[in-house]
């Protein structure tokens, strides 16, 4: 049999066609392109969810500072203390994140000429620098014959990355009556707290 050799042009076309038909490595070349996606959008997903977890924790911890303060007739210092505490640990932050928590609970009543008046004020954390305006309630809500316990919570959140959901500010509002008393109220002068830590996690000096 003769052995008959290939020109160049025919060995070119030779190889040409195995190039094509060689489907060796495709699986990887799609992978590369598809999983870098799929890791971002996991991500994504992943601080999406932390950032919903936080602000549904915000919103519970306004609710019960709030449900705390109106079980009492009048609040003292080391009670207002511990409803801040309580309020730190719904939150359930670490120490550096709780030093972006600010909480604040104020007390109103209507007096006998239907003014609106501050019986008692409460905060923790340098946020919130104004209070709450209570020109605009419903009359429902605050009379004369029943007073209202306002409640917010301010968190500024930071992503994990920084990245997909960046650092939004978490707020919440909470409104309600005092459950034994017309008004309840503080003890005179205005309550600062601050964040500190102990043993037992991020807590509340007042």
């Amino acid at each position: 049999m003769l052995n008959v050799k290939k020109s160049p042009l025919n060995r070119i076309g030779t190889l040409a066609k195995r190039i094509r038909d060689d489907k060796d490595g495709v699986a990887a070349i799609e992978f590369a392109f598809v999983a870098p996606v799929m890791i971002a959008l996991y991500l994504g997903l992943a601080e999406v969810s932390m950032l919903i977890s936080a602000d549904r924790n915000v919103s519970h911890a306004a609710s019960v500072t709030g449900d705390l303060a109106t079980q009492e007739e009048a609040l003292t210092e080391a009670e207002i203390e511990e409803i801040f505490n309580a309020s730190l640990a719904v939150v359930g932050a670490s120490y550096t994140n709780s030093q972006r928590i600010s909480v604040d609970v104020i007390s109103f009543e209507v007096d006998s000429d239907g003014d609106i008046q501050e019986v008692g004020y409460a905060k923790l954390g340098s946020g919130l620098n104004t209070k709450f305006d209570p020109s605009g309630t419903s009359a429902t809500l605050l009379n004369q014959t029943s007073g209202l316990v306002v409640t917010r919570i301010s968190y500024d959140y930071i992503s994990p990355s920084r990245t997909f959901v960046q650092s939004p500010t978490l707020k919440e509002t909470f409104m309600l009556k005092p459950r034994k008393s017309k008004s309840i109220s503080f003890g005179g002068a205005d309550i600062t707290c601050s964040v500190v830590n102990s043993a037992n996690g991020p807590r509340a000096s007042c």
